[in-house]
């Protein structure tokens, strides 16, 4: 036979094969005086060639689930993922915190709320579990109604799981049968045999460093299907269980993000033994989410190894906070060297949330006790509150009604969820920046009719300064002001505010204006400007600053004070921890009907006007630096 040199090794697919095997054979002298076309010998290649194509295809496939990057299979990546030392996040409970009265008819010395108490919420007609977190106790007095504020209620169903240890059986495997599970949730206590009921606990491995042979500590590992395993210590890296220890494990099933937004709260059964007893809730179910998608894997594993367990790098920080808690949208962070002053030893923390302006103390509580495990000792982590920047648009929309079917209002609403979708997408998160060319597209991409926009932008700032009380403020947009010649002035406005004159007269209807970098304060009285106070502080219009000296108000119309000023450019770049964010209640949207000027006819173009009031959107705070 002839040396088979000359077989294609690189074409894979069927007909690639088939063709290289029939080419290859009509060179053999073995087969001169076959026809590879008849039916017989065509069979025989068409085996020949799908089986060496399945082959390729699934030597292929298994090289694809080796890697990371390339793996498809769920089972592939988690288990990629533990030989980085990552373990992929779970379901997450939602929580709420509550407050319980409960009114004894027994004359108790105290009440206890034991640990997964259960209770009942309704979420879009769903209902759906939530268990206290521990047991709670408080004192009685006599039959009297006792308050136990400040529960913390668990989204999910408890369940409890027990093995027998065997360690001469290699095949036993502590593993957690269920899916949905919250990993936070998992307990581990093992007890020395069926007749000797003394129990240890365990706790969850988090560091190799502060683990000995003596550590009561269990880990854990994603098994297949979304499963996890638990596992002890092999006696030099953690305490090893010993045959006939009981295993017991104990956890939550959760519905992951289905859980959020649950607001009235009934017990199942009694509470502390008491029937009747009433919920208040202080704080929604929040926090729920649901398994690390593939992708989230693909990313955050190699940044976990990067990571090493520590926190010494912003990045560090962003990764730990990001895996720990998924609920943010966003992460800042930099070292205190680059604060304005800098402030060493610290490094600031910034956190958008997924849902709502701000992330709740609780949360912040919550960030710090993670990072404790992670953190430099020398250096302390603190939180800045999210400054946010509202541009105010003013947009006129030019359509032809001719080519589109929709009324006036649909297309201005259309037009509204264009700017929320580019708000949403474009923005809303740490550095990114306001494209107007991107925003004025979105425009005219919002329907076929549109021919075009006209847009002014202004950006607002609200804060809260406290009444009655000289403070200095610091106002930073970040962003030049308008100031195009000495002398120029009206880039910078307000809303009301009501403050005392230099005759300690109260003056109501005030705003800021600007004088060639001074800020002052006037008033309307009989149609003329009526200043109150010449210098009320300085404007840097090149670095989009605004320090207002001793301002000491009264009162301030709506839930804010907003200073509103002209930007010197369109494009808006928020500096650490600025977002900029649109909102419907700074857009004002007139529409243009074009249709009679494009024709020629000399009829009254048609223009429709949407007005709305501008409002504050900020968030109260009582740092006197925005």
């Amino acid at each position: 036979m002839a040396s088979p040199s000359n077989l294609k090794l690189t074409g894979l697919d069927f007909d690639e094969l088939r063709d290289n095997f029939k080419n290859f054979l009509s060179t053999q002298e073995e087969f001169t005086d076959y026809d590879s076309t008849g039916s017989a010998f065509s069979v025989l290649l068409d085996v020949l060639s799908y089986n060496s194509h399945l082959n390729a295809f699934y030597l292929n496939m298994v090289a694809n689930e080796m890697f990371l990057d390339t793996a498809i299979s769920r089972n592939s990546i988690m288990s990629l993922s533990k030989m980085l030392g990552y373990l992929p996040k779970s379901r997450k409970s939602s929580y709420a915190n509550v407050t319980l009265s409960v009114t004894p008819n027994d004359n108790p010395s105290n009440i206890t709320i034991a640990k997964n108490t259960r209770f009942k919420s309704d979420i879009n007609g769903i209902t759906f579990t939530f268990v206290t977190d521990q047991s709670y106790s408080a004192v009685a007095n006599g039959n009297s109604t006792v308050t136990i504020p400040n529960i913390k209620l668990i989204q999910g169903e408890p369940l409890t799981f027990r093995y027998t240890a065997n360690t001469s059986d290699n095949s036993i495997k502590y593993k957690i049968p269920n899916t949905g599970v919250d990993t936070d949730s998992i307990t581990v206590t093992l007890q020395e045999s069926d007749e000797n009921t003394t129990q240890s606990s365990y706790t969850l491995a988090t560091d190799l460093l502060d683990i000995n042979s003596t550590s009561n500590v269990f880990f854990i590992e994603p098994d297949a299907d979304d499963t996890f395993q638990v596992k002890f210590g092999d006696g030099i890296l953690g305490r090893t269980e010993k045959t006939g220890n009981i295993v017991i494990i104990g956890y939550n099933i959760t519905n992951g993000t289905l859980g959020n937004g649950a607001r009235i709260f009934t017990p199942v059964s009694t509470v502390g033994g008491y029937s009747g007893a009433s919920v208040t809730t202080i704080s929604s179910s929040v926090g729920g989410s649901n398994e690390e998608t593939n992708d989230n894997i693909r990313f955050n594993a190699p940044k976990h190894y990067e990571v090493q367990n520590r926190a010494v790098t912003a990045n560090d920080y962003k990764r730990i906070i990001s895996r720990e808690y998924p609920q943010a949208e966003s992460v800042i962070v930099y070292g205190g060297e680059n604060a304005d002053p800098p402030q060493f030893g610290k490094v600031f923390i910034g956190v958008k949330p997924k849902s709502g302006l701000a992330i709740t103390t609780s949360v912040k509580d919550f960030i710090r006790d993670v990072l404790k495990k992670y953190n430099v000792g020398s250096i302390t982590p603190e939180f800045v509150d999210i400054d946010y920047i509202y541009p105010i648009l003013t947009l006129t929309v030019n359509y032809d009604s001719r080519f589109t079917n929709k009324t006036t209002s649909v297309l201005r609403q259309d037009v509204l969820n264009s700017l929320t979708s580019y708000s949403t997408n474009e923005l809303q998160e740490f550095s990114k920046q306001l494209r107007v060319s991107k925003l004025t597209r979105s425009i005219d991409d919002t329907n076929n009719s549109i021919v075009g926009n006209e847009l002014s932008m202004k950006l607002k700032k609200s804060f809260n300064p406290t009444l009655n009380q000289k403070l200095n403020y610091t106002i930073r947009f970040s962003n030049p002001i308008h100031h195009p010649h000495a002398g120029h002035m009206g880039s910078i406005t307000s809303t009301e505010f009501t403050i005392l004159d230099g005759e300690n007269i109260s003056r109501s209807g005030c705003k800021f204006d600007d004088n060639d970098g001074i800020i002052r304060i006037f008033r309307i009285v009989d149609g003329a400007k009526q200043i109150v106070y010449e210098n009320q502080g300085t404007v840097d219009y090149d670095k989009g600053e605004i320090l207002l000296s001793l301002f000491n108000p009264s009162a301030y119309v709506g839930s804010s004070l907003d200073i509103i000023v002209n930007p010197q450019n369109q494009d808006v770049q928020p500096l650490r921890e600025q977002v900029v964010l649109i909102s419907e209640s700074n857009v004002n949207i007139t529409m243009n009907d074009v249709s009679s000027v494009r024709t020629g006819l000399t009829t009254v173009t048609q223009t429709s006007t949407t007005t709305t009031t501008t409002t504050s959107s900020g968030t109260s705070t009582s740092s006197s630096t925005y």
